[in-house]
């Protein structure tokens, strides 16, 4: 499966004038027993856990656990506190789906836009992230739950 970048139009933190960002942003489809909702999440090869807005989980009615470890690093050392549950997530494109279940970690942030993709509950693939194309290549390798 192949994904172009997302184009994202942001402040510059120098200026403040507006710039263009190249994303590698999936979508996915996360379900729950009240429905699933449809989001764009960012694939970081660096982080840890796969982070999601706690509100996604409310809506969908994903029963959820608080983690009893330390919870997630953000960028900087801020510790941010995550609950975890477990649920079944696709992701599609031009006709080929991959569904798959695996825990999702979930924070209480206000943006629910902000969902990171990370080794934890997505990895299941093989990324190639090219650049010079601005896109994603995913392959499902062995790692992937029902492979």
């Amino acid at each position: 499966m192949r994904f172009p970048y997302t184009l994202n139009v942001v402040p510059s933190i120098d200026t403040g004038d507006e710039i263009v960002l190249l994303r590698p942003e999936v979508p996915l489809r996360i379900y729950g027993p009240l429905g699933h909702v449809d989001v764009l999440a960012l694939v970081d090869s660096g982080a840890d856990n796969s982070i999601f807005p706690l509100a996604i989980a409310t809506d969908l009615g994903i029963e959820t656990t608080p983690g009893k470890g330390p919870g997630a690093t953000a960028f900087g050392g801020q510790r941010i506190g995550l609950s975890f549950g477990d649920v079944e997530v696709e992701l599609s494109q031009d006709g080929n789906t991959i569904r798959w279940r695996t825990r999702l970690y979930f924070a209480d942030f206000p943006d629910e836009k902000a969902v990171v993709l990370g080794h934890e509950g997505f990895f299941y693939f093989t990324a190639t992230f090219i650049g010079e194309d601005c896109v994603l290549d995913l392959k499902p390798n062995d790692n992937l739950p029902g492979a």
